[in-house]
């Protein structure tokens, strides 16, 4: 029997147990949503008497659903597994294969990928014989992108062809083509489902009276087509509660509205507000700063978070000479951890941009601490994993020409883009799937390309036999000799390397049939469809990531890296002042990563578009009440640090001796600058001084300085 009043703080039972009405629940970092839903969840089905498949929660990712998921069992048992719970893609795409007719989709329509998307729209691009290098189809496939995550696209209006050249014309043949192909892509779940939704009120009271209560996690991150699906299926007045920290929140630059949670109640009626606050990851010292942050903010309801954990922490600001410098404190600092017996994947080093993980990356490898740098290739857009797909997906649907043509191509077969395309135009000319087209048309061609696609036809009816996802998976990979094909054109390790991926998609597809034993190839496809990097375990290895990607993160150990003005924030920012505000939250979340110790750095010069230029810190770091160091030396010639102590100046002029690596120094022309070199003696004795203020290194005789320790 769950104890809800004394197994949860006094304001997450008021969240847990406020049920009728909608709610905001403002959670904190650290302050336990994820404990707070599947409790509310449990006080539902236990309390309440709601039958699990009435209630409806949406995620963000795969993996957040599934922890919600395990930790629902253990309160509730297998009614957990009756709850409708998944992402809005996830859940969106149930509901299309339900009712998809209704916005004339096929029942048996696949879902493209990202990278076959791209095949796709490079195709389109060619064929309306637009120039690619000026207008790249990756560009092409951003702006549709966005442009299916508006309003407009939901009232099926055509893009503005003004926003960028010819985009009324790629987008009808690029959405022409995948309806050819009985195909959608990844925006166009959510937003079919709100056409769906809207041009048939009969089915939207349908799924108002099976999803009774809905909650919602990381509201915060909504958009406008989010919140107007969660606003047809709970109607004004309905039991929804949203779950979400307005400081947090972090994803303006792909759409995410603040606005959202910052006005839910002028959405919705008869609103209460819970505001969760105990911070359970971080210790005192932590949270004083993140505090101190984010109080500069003005779009924010307002809360302070209050430390539940005693514990002292350890709170460091760094300033390093360059980013070199800054890599070089991180990582022996790591050493140190390690060397005291923390484990690695309790640590992580935390940035603004991509870029700044080179300095890391070289560092960490010239000490043999292994890393994984989060973000990179996820493991179902592998190239090996990709191909060993494109056979399921063009089995599941033989209309699809992307995996139709990527399955005969890899391994090869002795088949090219000329005859596929050939193979595509007899199908379609003849009423027919690519499949059967394959098999009719083969007899015309020659003797080779008949022996690869006999080879072909063969391993699809084999498929057509078998039952279980992972029986697939195996007999592609044998049938085809994957693993033979990569020897032949893979390096040893690569090969081993790619063949161990494929090993685990077939652990993948076991695991997958363990969980839904009812689940069907289609089902399987859909799961790798919607997986992202983050979904992924990055083993016991420093983490090296962006602060978006660790988002929902917690680790003993945080490197907050780069506070710069012009690159934490952004100099496109600076300006901006709701861009500004965004900026502070992304560094308020950065710093609510950290539980025990937090290390603050940045660097006094950095190379920037190929020249090194001098930083200026970060605005961030004054409110975090990080004072500034006393430019710009420490005990260690690596980096200062903000309790550097450093001599008052004077007027010595050098005399030969007195000019060494690391003292200070002026220049009536430059300012006040620090030795770097010292070559020559006596008069022709030249220094190589950086200044701070002139921006850079300079080569002058030391005898025009003036040494100021």
């Amino acid at each position: 029997m769950i104890d809800f009043k004394n197994e949860l703080n006094d304001g997450q039972y008021a969240a847990v147990t406020s049920t009728e009405c909608p709610l905001l629940v403002l959670a904190g970092a650290g302050t336990g949503k994820t404990r707070v839903i599947t409790y509310r969840i449990a006080y539902l089905i236990k309390v309440c008497g709601i039958q699990p498949d009435n209630i409806l929660a949406v995620t963000f990712t795969n993996k957040a659903a599934e922890e919600m998921k395990t930790r629902l069992f253990g309160l509730v048992g297998p009614s957990a597994y009756s709850v409708w719970m998944g992402t809005f893609h996830s859940i969106c795409l149930r509901l299309l294969r339900r009712d998809g007719h209704l916005v004339g989709l096929q029942g048996g329509f696949g879902v493209i990928d990202q990278d076959d998307r791209l095949s796709l729209m490079r195709s389109v691009v060619k064929d309306l014989k637009i120039d690619h290098k000026k207008y790249p189809p990756k560009q092409y496939m951003h702006r549709i992108s966005w442009f299916k995550n508006t309003k407009p696209y939901v009232d099926s209006m055509p893009p503005d062809a003004a926003t960028f050249h010819r985009l009324d014309e790629v987008f009808n043949e690029y959405q022409h083509r995948l309806d050819q192909q009985y195909l959608i892509d990844f925006d166009d779940m959510l937003a079919l489902t709100i056409r769906m939704l809207q041009a048939n009120p009969q089915t939207r009271d349908h799924y108002r009276s099976i999803f009774k209560y809905i909650l919602v996690d990381e509201y915060q991150d909504t958009n406008g087509i989010q919140f107007l699906f969660l606003q047809l299926l709970s109607g004004e007045n309905g039991k929804i509660c949203v779950v979400g920290d307005d400081d947090q929140s972090i994803y303006g630059w792909r759409g995410a509205d603040i606005r959202n949670i910052l006005e839910f109640d002028k959405h919705f009626s008869g609103v209460e507000t819970v505001k969760l606050t105990d911070n359970y990851r971080s210790t005192a010292d932590i949270l004083a700063r993140a505090n101190s942050l984010i109080n500069n903010n003005r779009m924010r309801k307002g809360k302070e978070l209050v430390p539940f954990v005693k514990e002292e922490g350890t709170v460091e600001y760094r300033s390093a000479m360059n980013e070199a410098a800054e890599a070089e404190f991180v990582t022996s600092t790591i050493e140190k951890y390690m060397e005291e017996g923390h484990s690695l994947k309790d640590t992580a080093v935390l940035y603004r941009t991509n870029a700044q993980s080179r300095n890391f990356e070289v560092n960490l490898n010239k000490k043999g601490i292994p890393y994984k740098v989060i973000g990179g290739t996820a493991f179902y857009q592998r190239r090996e994993i990709k191909d060993i797909l494109s056979y399921l997906r063009f089995f599941d649907n033989a209309y699809d020409t992307v995996s139709f043509a990527r399955s005969l191509k890899f391994p090869g077969r002795g088949i090219g883009d000329g005859t596929i395309e050939k193979l595509r135009r007899y199908s379609i000319s003849n009423g027919m799937n690519l499949l059967e087209g394959t098999k009719n048309m083969g007899g015309s061609l020659s003797a080779n390309m008949r022996r690869g696609l006999e080879g072909y036809v063969r391993l699809m009816d084999h498929l057509a036999g078998l039952g279980k996802v992972s029986d697939m998976v195996n007999d592609i990979i044998e049938m085809t000799e994957y693993k033979e094909y990569l020897k032949k054109f893979e390096s040893k390790e690569e090969a081993e390397k790619r063949a161990g991926n494929i090993d685990e998609l077939f652990n993948a597809a076991v695991a997958f049939e363990e969980a839904n034993p009812d689940g069907t190839l289609t089902d399987f496809l859909a799961t790798t469809s919607l997986t992202t990097s983050t979904d992924e375990d990055t083993g016991d290895r420093v983490s090296l990531m962006t602060i978006h990607s660790a988002k929902g993160l917690e680790f003993d150990v945080v490197f907050l890296t780069g506070l710069e003005n012009g690159l934490f924030p952004l100099h496109s920012s600076i300006d901006e002042p709701e861009q500004m505000e965004e900026e502070r939250r992304l560094c308020y979340v950065g710093v609510t990563r950290a539980k025990k110790h937090l290390y603050v750095t940045n660097a006094e010069n950095r190379i920037i578009y190929g020249k090194r230029n001098m930083t200026t810190r970060s605005y961030f770091l004054d409110e975090m009440g990080f004072k500034e160091p006393e430019w710009f030396r420490a005990k260690s010639p690596s980096f200062a640090n903000s309790k550097v102590n450093v001599k008052k100046p004077g007027n010595k002029k050098s005399g030969g001796s007195t000019g060494k690596a690391g003292k200070r120094v002026q220049h009536e022309k430059f300012g006040e600058g620090i030795i770097i070199s010292v070559s020559g003696d006596g008069a022709s004795e030249k220094a190589e001084v950086f200044f701070k203020d002139a921006g850079g290194l300079k080569k002058i005789v030391t005898s025009f300085l003036t040494f100021l320790d």
